[in-house]
């Protein structure tokens, strides 16, 4: 029964090894938030490349929600 308990752990310990680490492959620019001003966009976007680990370069994106009187809409964060 010891035999049994140690192999099993043995094998969760080798499993968990290589999952720990294997590395990521490149990931595609993902959304990673909406905002109504440029100037946040930038912002934001800097802010988790900096802190979170966010891929780079920060892409902001301009979406109008079709208002012909005032340009209203908003920008995508993708990173």
């Amino acid at each position: 029964m010891r035999r049994l308990k140690m192999a099993i752990v043995a094998t969760v310990l080798a499993g968990s090894t290589v999952f720990v680490g294997a590395t990521p492959a490149h990931a595609a620019t993902s959304l990673r938030g909406v905002v109504y001003d440029y100037s946040e966009c930038i912002r934001i976007g800097n802010y988790g490349i900096q802190n979170y680990g966010w891929t780079g370069p920060v892409q902001c994106v301009w979406v109008p929600n079709g208002s012909y009187y005032y340009p209203t809409g908003f920008w995508f964060i993708y990173a």
